[in-house]
């Protein structure tokens, strides 16, 4: 996966389940083999002397049509939420509007003329080239998101760390890499189950998505491990973002069958040196969460070389 496919999605969730994703897939390609047979039937009518739908010279034909009934029916939230959803409309209404005045002018004549022929072409494809893109979103969107806490994934994070490291090395500004853990989180789920122990990760990922500034990228990490990103960032300000971010936690209340459950996160960060590349970088971000964890949790530790080793 390419890193500009990820670029600028700091706080962007994919809250979708692998399951609701698959299916808006399926109804996706469903819609795509729909109107590519429309197509067909209508080069048919055109090209064969084969007989014409009966809804292609109705005004309405593109809410008529099986790609219409989709998108004006039953088309999913995860299609509907797409910046190209819209588009799709105005584009599939247009190429109708074409098809209507192609076929309308052929029954006349019975002739195509070429200009309007090219200019239904150009529709049909802008129509594909959306239907497509969203396809292809959705299935970027899986690849790069969670789907349990719909944060960024490990690889999507590693791909935007090395792309802010080499900003990092052409222009000096200081990022810092932090680790944060749930503390006691396998106690959660010893006492609440794993259905528990999923709601706990769900909402501490909501607050700390919605807490981080716009610039900010976090990851799942790994079990109930995270990782944040704070490009351009001093050890001084990335202090007081990360000791928010432990307050907060140790607010939310996360409510799970008539109980509410609690929890606390360590945090461990390290700052960006020209000499020390990413993996070392993180490293050190996991030596200092380490230490927070062994020197009593729910607190924030920076890393400092003194203690590694120790």
């Amino acid at each position: 996966m390419k890193v500009n496919a990820i670029k600028n999605v700091g706080k962007a969730r994919y809250s979708f389940s692998p399951k609701e994703a698959e299916s808006s897939l399926a109804a996706l390609d469903l819609a795509i083999e729909n109107h590519r047979n429309w197509y067909i039937h209508l080069h048919e009518g055109l090209l064969c002397n084969q007989m014409f739908s009966d809804t292609v010279t109705d005004i309405a034909a593109h809410t008529k049509c099986k790609l219409g009934c989709w998108y004006y029916n039953v088309a999913s939230e995860t299609i509907t939420s797409h910046p190209d959803f819209q588009e799709l409309a105005k584009a599939h209404q247009s190429l109708h509007d074409q098809a209507r005045k192609l076929v309308t002018e052929f029954k006349s004549v019975r002739v195509v003329d070429i200009n309007e022929y090219r200019l239904l072409t150009e529709k049909q494809i802008e129509v594909m080239n959306l239907l497509v893109r969203m396809r292809d979103c959705i299935i970027d969107q899986q690849h790069c998101f969670d789907p349990l806490t719909g944060l960024l994934n490990r690889k999507s994070m590693g791909l935007l760390l090395d792309k802010n490291h080499t900003q990092f090395l052409s222009h000096s500004a200081p990022y810092v890499i932090a680790m944060l853990d749930i503390d006691f989180f396998k106690a959660v789920n010893d006492t609440y189950g794993h259905l528990g122990g999923d709601e706990v990760l769900k909402s501490v990922s909501n607050y700390l998505s919605s807490a981080i500034r716009d610039s900010d990228c976090i990851c799942r990490y790994g079990g109930e491990e995270f990782q944040l990103l704070l490009p351009s960032t001093t050890l001084e300000v990335a202090e007081r973002v990360l000791e928010r971010l432990r307050q907060g936690i140790a607010n939310v209340s996360v409510p799970f069958e008539s109980k509410n459950i609690k929890v606390t996160i360590s945090i461990g960060y390290a700052l960006s040196k020209a000499d020390i590349g990413i993996g070392a970088l993180v490293k050190q971000a996991d030596i200092a969460l380490y230490q927070a964890k062994a020197s009593g949790r729910n607190r924030v530790v920076q890393y400092d070389p003194d203690i590694e080793g120790k």
